[in-house]
């Protein structure tokens, strides 16, 4: 794959230097986009750096704003990092993983299928999600440094420019108060009855009615930082955003306590990531990437015992959204593809995306059982479901 497919799809962001925790090199990347952005783009298919990349940036610019040319060069600095990360690992080691993450095997039979997603009952609609039907209300998106949206009941939260701001069913701003990071993920709580803001090093909870934050007592490692967040009735959990595959469980009541750090690769890989995950009905939904042998998929998890219950290959890095009756949509980004996948892990519908880049779902989030919310680099749209 030639990288040129990603030219479309980044927006503009301001550049910034900040350490990679788990590496020596110096990460010269831009202000870090929201759901870990950083290694969505990481998780690119290699390419000669110093030729190729040249090639396609000299094509590209006779065809692209000065923003997106812009964007092109942070994709560059982005995949060198990457690349230099990964080529020092040692050559034995690397045949051994890439043994092991071609055969995806557990015990000798295949991952695809595992017994506790039979006792599931089959829910999957019949009709096709996609495409979805012309959104009935749109806003403008002010900020695109961050795609990161979440709701409740009465309101959606998100960012715009320098604000939080929580919008109502006609998506008109009813409260806005000033946010300062760049990074940030959201998730709504319903034991809480709280959003919980992620940024890189501090949590937070924010109260709709008083739009008060309050700072969470829990801690992270200087050498880390914070990437994603989702919660069930119990727990919150966290991921982080350097390379590896761990969530971290914390209780919800009576306080945020720290309950468990969960490896999610079960020590096979140390070049596995979480790239975004969700949370619903008792179940984590992880896109998960293997950096090494630059693959992906989507992992469907117990959060009561983070016992795989199926997976799905994926041929980009993607987003997730829950849909009703245990689903899920899948948001391929590089390759733009949307993938409506059933309760049990089977494909339901496969849309290949022909439109502009500037209108390519880069995130999704259900409302109520008739409405889905997308965000894309130009608009936040709502659109029917049936």
């Amino acid at each position: 794959m030639k990288i040129i497919f990603l030219l479309g799809l980044v927006f503009p962001i301001n550049m910034t230097s900040s350490s990679h925790p788990d590496t020596t090199e110096t990460c010269k990347r831009p202000t870090r986009v929201s759901f870990n952005d950083h290694r969505l783009v990481h998780n690119i298919e290699p390419i000669s750096l110093d030729n190729e990349i040249a090639v396609e940036s000299n094509q590209v610019n006779n065809s692209t704003s000065a923003d997106e040319r812009s964007c092109f060069t942070s994709i560059n600095n982005w995949w060198r990092d990457i690349y230099r990360r990964v080529k020092f690992s040692n050559d034995e080691n690397n045949q051994q993983q890439v043994e092991l993450d071609l055969t995806e095997r557990n015990g000798g039979e295949p991952i695809q299928r595992y017994t506790l997603a039979q006792a599931f009952k089959p829910k999957t609609r019949e009709q096709h999600l996609f495409p979805f039907k012309s959104p009935y209300r749109s806003i403008k998106i002010t900020d695109k440094t961050s795609v990161s949206i979440a709701c409740n009941d009465k309101h959606i939260l998100l960012k715009q420019k320098s604000n939080l701001c929580l919008l109502n069913k006609q998506l008109t701003t009813m409260k806005e108060i000033p946010w300062t990071d760049d990074h940030v993920d959201m998730c709504w709580s319903s034991t809480l009855n709280r959003f919980i803001l992620i940024t890189e090093k501090i949590i937070f909870t924010l109260d709709e009615n008083t739009m008060t934050l309050d700072q969470c007592s829990i801690q992270i490692d200087k050498e880390k930082e914070w990437s994603c967040g989702a919660c069930s009735d119990s727990s919150l959990y966290l991921s982080t955003g350097d390379m590896s595959a761990c969530l971290y469980e914390y209780t919800l009541r009576p306080a945020m306590e720290f309950v468990k750090e969960w490896p999610l690769s079960g020590g096979r890989s140390k070049y596995e990531c979480i790239l975004t995950f969700t949370c619903k009905n008792g179940k984590l939904a992880l896109v998960i990437s293997n950096v090494h042998i630059f693959q992906r998929r989507l992992d469907l998890r117990s959060t009561t015992t983070l016992e795989r219950l199926w997976s799905v290959r994926l041929d980009a890095v993607a987003h997730c959204c829950s849909l009703n009756d245990d689903q899920w949509m899948l948001m391929e980004l590089l390759r733009p593809r949307l993938l409506h996948i059933s309760f049990d892990g089977k494909i339901v519908q496969e849309y290949k995306v022909k439109t502009s880049s500037i209108d390519i779902i880069w995130n999704a989030i259900q409302w109520d059982n008739d409405t889905i919310v997308t965000f894309t680099m130009k608009n936040l749209n709502l659109h029917k479901l049936s």
